[in-house]
């Protein structure tokens, strides 16, 4: 028998096993016949490729990073390429890390500036009780800007990573109310 000369260059099948989230998702779709991501040919591809919002933050310590969004708000790793990169998650929400001045994102530009951590672009998580949350991240010795505040239907306070970017943790203000990404 006759060996196939391309033999050599296929990659091994691995199997896998998916998220649970995903998993879970596909036997939903399958029970109830929810159109799946063919529906979304119809849409640009842009919008179409993912349903979960990703968000890139710079980081100064990679580990501390992972550490506070893993231990402190329940984000899973997906990936861990230290030190310059991780991947990490937290239901639709992919967070990624970079550390300003390694390769992949963190490189600095042609015109050499260098991405910087810290700022005031942040990602907002919905918890359920405002009050505790923040009592047990203080305990736990998480740094705030300012205080609790009302906002527009909510009360909400940033909290600061440890690289000073931004968290803003928020709570409807009264049972019902629609979460921020369900506004308009």
């Amino acid at each position: 028998m006759t060996t196939d000369p391309l033999d050599g260059l296929r990659l091994p099948v691995v199997p896998v096993e998916p998220r649970p989230e995903f998993a879970a998702a596909l036997l939903r779709r399958i029970e109830t016949g929810e159109p799946g991501p063919s529906a979304a040919a119809a849409r640009p591809a842009v919008l179409a490729a993912r349903r979960a919002v990703t968000v890139r933050y710079f980081v100064d310590d990679l580990a501390a990073a992972i550490a506070f969004y893993g231990e402190r708000l329940g984000f899973s790793v997906e990936v861990r390429a230290a030190p310059a990169f991780a991947m990490l998650r937290r239901g639709d929400l992919r967070l990624l890390l970079s550390v300003p001045g390694l390769p992949g994102a963190g490189r600095a530009l042609p015109d050499g500036s260098v991405p910087e951590a810290g700022g005031w672009n942040r990602i907002a998580l919905q918890v359920e009780d405002l009050a505790s949350s923040v009592a047990a991240l203080r305990e736990a010795g998480a740094a705030f800007r300012g205080e609790v505040v009302a906002g527009v239907g909510v009360r909400q306070i940033l909290l600061q990573d440890p690289a000073g970017n931004l968290v803003e943790l928020f709570e409807p203000d009264r049972p019902g109310t629609p979460d921020r990404e369900d506004r308009t």
